[in-house]
């Protein structure tokens, strides 16, 4: 097959001869013995360039979302559907663009949220700042930058405190001024000291209770 091929290739005038495309289109599809690239080279053609002038064929498989058959672009083909059913390009490229547009709303919702501010009193967020910096991560024995850090981020949680108390000391805010802190900055500072508030209750009181009289415990919940 391969030598008619190559015969059918010199009797025609170009390689896009009607005669010599019928032929490789039938080799190619319906004789799956026939090797593509070696048909190809003897017809004179890239095999991806041969693939682009016979065409595609059906596929017997059809869009799951507008009914139209696949058409299959050569032997190793599959239907375009990494995940769930098989979509033909169109609806493919629809799915695509509508999980972009999610993607973006759900970005720029994230953002805002985080960005919006939660207002409390300076001594709350003085109160619950000053409790998670009284117990450093190295007393839990973990160290910046190992294992247990980067899976619990607690230097981070550590770091944030930190960056809040100093804000405030800067502002110098009273404690019933009412102080605004980022959604993401005062979820993480809530979340850090709830984890620390009962590893030592005396110590905790002892920290609390000069900055306001409310139970650490209390406040915490409050704030979240």
């Amino acid at each position: 097959m391969l030598e008619q091929a190559k015969r059918l290739r010199a009797e025609v005038d170009a390689v896009h001869a009607l005669e010599l495309i019928g032929v490789l289109r039938h080799l190619y599809w319906q004789q799956p013995r026939v090797h593509g690239r070696p048909l190809a080279e003897a017809a004179d053609f890239h095999l991806n360039d041969m693939l682009a002038v016979i065409g595609p064929a059906p596929s017997g498989i059809f869009c799951a979302d507008c009914g139209m058959e696949l058409l299959r672009t050569s032997r190793s083909w599959k239907p375009p559907a990494r995940y769930g059913p098989p979509l033909c390009p169109h609806c493919l490229s629809l799915e695509h663009d509508a999980r972009s547009r999610k993607w973006q709303v759900e970005s720029l919702r994230s953002r805002i949220v985080a960005e919006a501010r939660v207002q409390a009193r300076a001594m709350d967020w003085r109160a619950a700042a000053e409790l998670v910096l009284a117990f450093p991560p190295l007393s839990q024995k973990i160290s910046r930058g190992s294992a247990a850090d980067q899976q619990e981020g607690v230097w981070h949680g550590w770091e944030n405190a930190r960056m809040i108390r100093n804000r405030l000391i800067a502002a110098a805010a009273a404690g019933d001024d009412s102080v605004g802190v980022a959604v993401d900055e005062a979820q993480l500072l809530v979340e850090t000291a709830l984890r620390v508030a009962d590893w030592d209750t005396a110590r905790t009181r002892d920290i609390v209770d000069p900055i306001t009289h409310e139970p650490a415990l209390a406040l915490l919940t409050r704030l979240n």
